[in-house]
């Protein structure tokens, strides 16, 4: 099996009864998590041990179990067995993984050639994990390694092997359950996928692996996937485009509202979308959808409009059915996309968002962007609750953690791209309906690490002043995850003050001082209103820099802590 690099599972120096259980069992997973000699029928099997040696290394860091901090913890409770139900879970584990005999009797591996295991230093490692046979307060040793080049003889057991270690996750996380249940499967969800980077072999195997038990790593690993495929098609997209893509849409059968604007950017329309078969005598169905238009030069060369069009038929691919295959990613669904040739631009086809309706069948419902929310001076409106306003600021976290776990950059996140649909409001409600936000305004995203320069977005309402100012000017650096981070810290920031952070901008600031102001004038204010975690963790997004060689913390672990920190918040 390919080895899933990029993640230092150390966890030397283990403190405690229970840190020197979870480092044993962590040294037996590596065994089987490295092997490269199992062979490519095997590899599916070992990818199931992979996810479930992430399972208990992010359970085991949430709790510091390493440093001692969960020993501690249930060492303080009322009821003195829940330390006892920790060892023995873990121990029984330890067996399972440690135990050469067992290994080979019960789980049906055996040697690749006499003597590729060394069952000396599986005892060794047993024996200095095992509080019942070493010593109080050893240590499990730095250089410990275990030699084995094993082969699975007996598929079937081998598979029971793979269940054992599902079950004693299973159990950890059901029984001493952290702060923050649903972060920690996503952490070790997108940790997997980050540690496989860009390898199309070992995402695959991530897909089928999960299939059974992890939908959602599943989902995830098959959109990183299809993000790669058509990476390769924006890089050199082919004439074929203009004739063969199968979600371009004719332009007749798109009926823009008629209250809608000509020049506006997105608006509602209705699609006659065509029947596989006739159905009460009609070969279409009227089917509400939201347009989000992208324009062009009418001048722009062939090349450069290939490369707009490729762009355009990929993030239809991207966004089709996406939102309803993996909830966390918040979009709307993508039915294809249209040109408008007139206008000189292209359409994004999005399906109406799934909430009832009653009142507007037949239509997309009336929708204001959060941008516009923030502005309001509806009298009879008030701020939402705090908490409702936390919970916003979670779900966008999460929607832009999801969206850089498949390497797919937003580049234009602010409020302005964040939709909420008034259908369900009833009048005279006192303040606006927050729980369901849509991520929209994917006209410039690209996935992450192309070399090249992509188009920015037309900026329209000052929204660039939510790009991080390395994004903009003649020196302007590539786009990356950081940047995207830059502007999530700028709409928390106005969610938590419940204004447009347009009110800290100035014409004559440079957009250097612009960021300088917020940290000055605007994160402070916060406090106040939200508490200082939440003041701590926007400061931190707006000042996150992931080239800080003093403070090095990668943009997946950044965004962990943001969702983790919004999570934990209860008001």
């Amino acid at each position: 099996m390919a080895e899933i690099a990029g993640l230092a599972l150390s966890v030397v120096g283990a403190v405690g009864l229970l840190g020197q259980l979870f480092d044993g069992c962590i040294t037996g997973y590596r065994v089987f998590s490295t092997a490269k000699n199992l062979g490519k029928d095997s590899e599916k099997m070992v990818c199931k041990i992979r996810i479930e040696e992430m399972r208990l290394w992010v359970w085991g860091r949430e709790w510091g179990v390493v440093e001692g901090r969960f020993e501690a913890h249930l060492s303080s409770t009322s009821w003195e067995g829940l330390k006892d139900l920790a060892k023995d879970i873990l121990e029984q584990l330890l067996g399972t993984i440690l135990d050469c005999h067992k290994l080979q009797d019960k789980y049906g591996l055996r040697e690749e050639a006499p003597g590729s295991v060394d069952q000396d230093a599986y005892s060794t490692c047993k024996k200095a994990a095992d509080p019942a046979t070493s010593s109080f307060g050893s240590r499990f040793r730095k250089d410990m390694k275990l030699k084995a080049r094993w082969v699975i003889a007996d598929r079937e057991k081998f598979d029971t092997f793979v269940q054992d270690l599902s079950y004693f996750n299973d159990r950890l996380e059901k029984l001493f359950p952290p702060g923050r249940v649903e972060t920690l499967q996503r952490t070790w969800t997108n940790e997997l996928l980050h540690t496989a980077q860009r390898d199309l072999d070992i995402l695959q195997l991530l897909e089928t692996s999960a299939v059974e038990k992890y939908p959602s790593l599943n989902t995830l690993a098959r959109l990183k996937q299809l993000r790669i495929n058509l990476d390769g098609k924006e890089r050199e997209p082919s004439r074929k485009i203009l004739s063969s893509s199968e979600l371009k849409i004719r332009r007749e059968r798109i009926q823009v509202d008629a209250s809608e604007k000509a020049v506006a950017r997105r608006v509602r329309a209705v699609y006659s979308k065509p029947l596989d078969t006739m159905r009460d005598g009609k070969v279409s169905e009227d089917v509400p959808v939201l347009i989000d238009w992208i324009d062009y030069d009418a001048e722009m060369e062939l090349d450069s409009r290939l490369h707009l069009y490729q762009r355009v038929d990929n993030l239809s691919r991207m966004l089709h059915s996406c939102s309803s295959r993996h909830p966390d990613l918040h979009t709307l669904d993508c039915l294809g996309y249209v040109e408008d040739t007139k206008s000189h631009r292209y359409g994004v086809v999005h399906n109406g968002p799934q909430l009832e309706l009653a009142q507007n069948a037949g239509n997309v419902p009336p929708f204001q962007n959060l941008y516009a929310l923030l502005g309001d001076n509806d009298k009879d409106k008030r701020t939402p609750d705090l908490d409702v306003r936390i919970k916003l600021a979670h779900t966008l976290a999460i929607a832009l953690w999801s969206f850089h776990s498949l390497d797919w950059l937003h580049k234009s996140f602010s409020s302005h791209n964040v939709l909420f649909f008034t259908g369900n409001m009833p009048s005279g409600a006192q303040h606006h309906d927050l729980r369901h936000p849509y991520v929209v305004g994917f006209d410039s995203s690209r996935p992450d690490g192309l070399a090249e320069m992509t188009a920015d977005p037309i900026y329209s309402e000052g929204q660039d002043i939510y790009r991080h100012p390395s994004s903009l000017g003649v020196w302007r650096q590539s786009y990356r995850k950081a940047f995207d981070i830059y502007s999530l810290g700028l709409v928390l920031l106005e969610i938590g003050l419940w204004r447009s952070v347009r009110s800290l901008y100035k014409p004559k600031y440079s957009h250097t001082v612009f960021k300088e102001k917020v940290l000055q004038l605007g994160v402070p204010a916060l406090g106040s209103k939200t508490g200082s975690l939440y003041r701590g963790i926007v400061e931190k997004c707006i000042s996150y820099d992931d080239q800080d060689e003093k403070h090095p913390m990668s943009p997946h672990q950044m965004m962990e802590q943001v969702v983790s920190t919004l999570e934990s918040l209860n008001v």
